[in-house]
């Protein structure tokens, strides 16, 4: 399946959670795959998670060497199937994958937007979607499917549109992040901030912080594999020979595929994007300023499935239990699955049978 990259442009200003707005001309990228039917009624939106992008399908030319990152689950008679419906993916805004982010350039200087960039919220990135899907022709989504950080875009979906969506499917995801992970993504930001090459968010044009973007990867790689993958992929065993050499180098072969983790992970991907959507992370809370985390539900009509794993120690299955009981307090049909997996949190990527099949029944 071959897929084309588009590109969204929106003059009128976005109001920002913050208070603050982002100045018109700001673009979203966004893939398509399938067709729209008649009635408008067979779109499903497929949000990506923190570090992936729009093309979540396909290859954009037949000698490309992979497909987009969840192309397993996209396509002609796979679990999104693209014979029945519209799947979109959206880059999202902040994000450096075609939309509007750090690196645009000022519409005052020209120059990169940098740290000048405003703080967005995942309400926010999805008030963006919501513009999209107007620019597409689409009222009402047939389905809103997505992991991690795009299951946070699910959630807000509902709360936010709720007349917007038929069904939703929020997988390895929660109503908002823990203590632990605010401290996680922390230590992440400021692996890159102490970069010297990091300059204060202004590295365009010289040499980016590859050395922090990397050492932060590897902790990145960290949360997205549980222990138990690491043991079956890795064990103890030796990264060459049988017996350790006893020197300082990274002689085991998890350490080794931690090395290139950093060295392939710094590169591709804009550092202060990657800044500002774990902020955007933190500030996700869909309880905050409810009285009830049912009240964010308040008012909806989807059907809901809610998919956890057991492996998963970032956003554990009683993460998602705790949104299937309020959803079904607000009056929403909600499922929850626990699924099994080593993969930990990266699961539904890596390990994608189980999720493939439930989403496959949930939309049939």
């Amino acid at each position: 399946m071959l897929a084309e990259p588009s590109l969204a442009v929106f003059d009128s200003p976005l109001p920002l959670t913050s208070g603050a707005s982002l100045p018109g001309g700001y673009q979203i990228a966004y893939e398509t795959y399938g067709r729209l039917s008649p009635r408008a009624d067979n779109a499903i939106l497929v949000c990506h998670g923190l570090t992936a992008n729009a093309h979540a399908a396909g290859r954009h030319a037949p000698a490309d060497p992979k497909p987009g990152w969840w192309d397993q689950a996209i396509g002609p008679g796979r679990p999104l199937d693209t014979d029945n419906h519209l799947v979109v993916c959206s880059n999202l805004l902040g994000g450096c994958g075609g939309s509007s982010g750090p690196a645009s350039p000022h519409p005052q200087d020209g120059r990169p937007w940098a740290l000048r960039w405003p703080v967005l919220t995942i309400a926010d990135m999805v008030d963006a979607q919501a513009r999209l899907a107007d620019r597409l022709g689409i009222e009402r989504w047939r389905a809103v499917v997505g992991g991690c950080m795009g299951g946070f875009q699910v959630l807000e979906w509902l709360a936010r549109y709720p007349a917007r969506v038929d069904d939703a499917l929020a997988i390895s995801t929660s109503a908002r992040v823990s203590a632990h992970t605010l401290a996680l993504w922390e230590v992440v930001r400021e692996a890159i901030r102490r970069d010297p090459a990091f300059q204060g968010g202004d590295y365009y044009g010289g040499p980016a912080p590859l050395a922090g973007m990397g050492l932060g990867t590897m902790f990145g790689m960290m949360i997205w594999m549980s222990r138990q993958v690491m043991a079956q992929r890795f064990g103890l065993r030796l990264a060459q020979g049988h017996e350790p050499r006893y020197t300082l180098e990274p002689e085991f072969a998890i350490q080794a595929f931690f090395q290139q983790v950093a060295q392939n992970g710094a590169r591709g991907f804009d550092p202060n994007s990657l800044i500002y959507l774990t902020k955007a992370m933190d500030f996700f809370d869909l309880s905050r300023g409810r009285p009830s985390l049912a009240q964010a539900f308040a008012g909806g009509r989807a059907r809901v499935l809610l998919v956890s794993y057991d492996s998963d120690w970032r956003y554990p299955p009683e993460d998602s239990e705790e949104l299937r009981q309020a959803m079904a307090a607000a009056g929403l049909v909600a499922e929850h699955l626990v699924l099994h997996s080593e993969f930990g949190h990266g699961a539904f990527i890596y390990d994608s049978a189980g999720v493939g099949r439930a989403m496959a029944e949930f939309l049939a």
